[in-house]
Parts: structure tokens; C-alpha cells; sequence
């Protein structure tokens, strides 16, 4: 198992002791970036490719810059740091700074872009934690600039997992300032009431998870009820299942929330059935039968 990056500054995949960055960058200097997170289903075939990198244009918009690079370009860049790594599958993030400057806001004063791709061993809870689930904490609302694009201002994110941990959380589920629930610190929330699933809404103030647009395909597959809409923590709490999302751990079910028993306290039957199914994607994927 290997850790390798790439950088577009030094036109290629280096090893993490020589993968530096000027100390003027923008991302550095100011989270002035873009970023997606990835995984592959075996060595070299990346879930969702696409579908990551139409967002990742989106946030680059989102903040004001066009990103230089061509999607053929993220593409080569990804599969030589996967070649040089060597995994049986990989984790991937790959992050676009607005380049490097003089220490000033105005970002006009920045040069080219930077493309950073990491890429390390995936590492995925067994199948144990996901039959068992973890426990999470409802934390203080937050409030960033926009929580649709995934920017590299990550802070709020982080105080919000520090806050669950302190908890006895695994992970934080967040609200907005009016009391809804929004999102997970690195996840999008599902929950399972009365045999519907449920999530909350694009207008709640969230980031809209390319996993999460996967459950929404499974979830018309296989006929499960779904609907988005605003959520309290209150339901949350009512909730028969309650699952989180993301591109790395897939479907991952809640089984404690603030101390207190979800359901039935390990994975639901509805939640069992999408994680399956997402799991054949995944699977499906690394044969080359889709993206």
C-alpha cells in the first residue's frame, strides 16, 4: 500500500516527502480551492468519476474561477497517481487552488491554478461497523458562505466533528440557523420513518453528495418511497433508521444519536437493502459495467 501525489507544478506523481506547495498559495493562505474526494472500486476504476467533476466546476464557479485544466487532463492525472500508487483500491482527493500570490484578497493578484491529487489506500470500516453503525451527536447550528460548493474553507466542518467527539460521537450531524437538520460534518443524512426515506432539501443549506444522488437512483430501482424536505432534529431522534453518506464510506447507518438508541439499534432492514445495492454499484463499477 502506497500514498502518491501529483502536482502540476512539478508536472508529475511524487512521493508525499517531496509533494510541496509554495507557502503563498491561496489555498494555503486562505482555503482559496476546490476539492473532491473519490475512491475506486478495485485499482484503478473511480466510482462516480463524472459525476465529481462536474461538481468539481460547479464550486470553481461558485467562487469565481475557471479551472484551467481539462477534464482529459483531471482524468491522466488521477489514473498516473493511482499507477504509481500501486492499491488494491484507493482513496482520492483531488484539490484545485487558485494559485499563488502576494499576501491580499483581491484574487486577481493570484497566478495559475494548482492541481494537487492524492492518493492513498482505501481504508473501510468492516462489515461488522456497518451492521453495528456509529453514534452521532446533533451539534450547533453553523454558518458558512455556502454550503453547496466544496470549497477548501473546511473550519466549520472540523469545529463540528471536534463537538461530536468531545460528545462521544463518531460523527456530527449539523442544523442550519432555523433548527433544521442539514447535513453530516462529511456526509449527507437519511432517514427512515413509517417506511419512507427521507432527506433533507438542496434549500435547507447543504452540499449535495454524489452519493446521495446515487441513494436517489437506488431508492426508484428498488420502489422505495423518498422525499426531501425539511427535517428537525426532533425526527431524527423518532427515527426507525437514520443513515449517512458518502463517497467514501458509501452507506453508513446512525444506530445512536446524543446517547439514545436509533431504532433498533443496528442496521435497519431499508437501510440494509440500499447499502446492498450500493454495494453491487460499487462492485459493478470495478468490472467496467458503469461509472
Amino acid at each position: 500500500m502506497a500514498t502518491k501525489v501529483y502536482l502540476s507544478t512539478r508536472g508529475g506523481v511524487v512521493d508525499p516527502a517531496d509533494a510541496t506547495v509554495s507557502a503563498f498559495d491561496r489555498g494555503f493562505l486562505y482555503g482559496d480551492s476546490v476539492y473532491e474526494t473519490l475512491r475506486t472500486s478495485g485499482p484503478r476504476r473511480v466510482v462516480a468519476l463524472r459525476r465529481h467533476l462536474e461538481r468539481l466546476h460547479r464550486s470553481a464557479a461558485g467562487i469565481g474561477f475557471s479551472i484551467p485544466f481539462s477534464d482529459e487532463m483531471l482524468i491522466a492525472a488521477i489514473d498516473d497517481t493511482l499507477t504509481a500508487a500501486e492499491n488494491a483500491a484507493s482513496r482520492i482527493r483531488v484539490v484545485i487552488t487558485r494559485g499563488t500570490g502576494p499576501i491580499a484578497l483581491d484574487t486577481r493578484t493570484s497566478s495559475q491554478p494548482m492541481l494537487v491529487v492524492y492518493v492513498e489506500a482505501l481504508q473501510l470500516p468492516d462489515e461488522a461497523s456497518y451492521t453495528r453503525g456509529l453514534s452521532a451527536a446533533l451539534v450547533d447550528p453553523r454558518t458558512v458562505a455556502n454550503p453547496g460548493l466544496k470549497t477548501g474553507n473546511y473550519l466549520p466542518n472540523i469545529l463540528a466533528l471536534r463537538q461530536a467527539i468531545e460528545r462521544a460521537g463518531d460523527d456530527a450531524i449539523m442544523c442550519n440557523r432555523d433548527g433544521f437538520v442539514t447535513e453530516g460534518a462529511t456526509s449527507n443524512v437519511f432517514v427512515v420513518a413509517s417506511g419512507e426515506i427521507c432527506t433533507p432539501s438542496l434549500e435547507t443549506g447543504l452540499l449535495a453528495g454524489i452519493t446521495r444522488s446515487i441513494v436517489f437512483e437506488l431508492c426508484d430501482r428498488l420502489g422505495a418511497s423518498m422525499s426531501e424536505r425539511a427535517i428537525s432534529p426532533h425526527e431524527l431522534a423518532a427515527a426507525d433508521e437514520l443513515f449517512l453518506t458518502s463517497s467514501v464510506r458509501g452507506i453508513m447507518p446512525v444506530t445512536r444519536l446524543d446517547g439514545e438508541t436509533v431504532g433498533a439499534g443496528c442496521m435497519g432492514p431499508l437501510t440494509r437493502k440500499l447499502w446492498e445495492a450500493y454495494e453491487d454499484y460499487v462492485r459493478a463499477v470495478g468490472r467496467g459495467e458503469c461509472e
